[in-house]
């Protein structure tokens, strides 16, 4: 966000474009919801609720769609220096596409989540 308050562009900082703002709403939102699922899953888990496996599945797969369009339109906001080694925006796409890859891309725990709702 500092980055869209500094960062100038035909004389204006690119934070006051309507489409950059509507763009970094998006990604909170997208963040917000991941961040409520993953609450609920913590408080499921602690809770010992039924359906534990689907449920993970299910938040993965959500938490793992956001996180990518997250890091996806914090690169586009950067441009080229967005995967440069200089900034950290770079660092969160390589971390959370190495995730997705360590721990099943969200179309695996979506498949998942859908395979353990029809054994239910």
């Amino acid at each position: 966000m500092e980055y869209s308050k500094t960062r100038k562009q035909f004389g204006a900082t690119i934070g006051s474009f309507q489409v950059l703002q509507h763009r970094m709403v998006d990604m909170f939102i997208a963040h917000q919801e991941a961040l409520s699922l993953m609450q609920h899953l913590n408080l499921s888990l602690a809770a010992g609720d039924a359906g534990l496996p689907r449920l993970a599945s299910g938040a993965r797969s959500k938490i793992g769609y956001a996180g990518k369009f997250v890091a996806d339109q914090a690169v586009q906001l950067h441009g080229g220096m967005g995967m440069t080694d200089e900034l950290n925006v770079g660092h969160y796409f390589k971390r959370i596409s190495s995730i997705n890859i360590q721990f099943g891309d969200p179309a695996f725990h979506l498949l998942r989540y859908a395979q353990l709702d029809a054994a239910a």
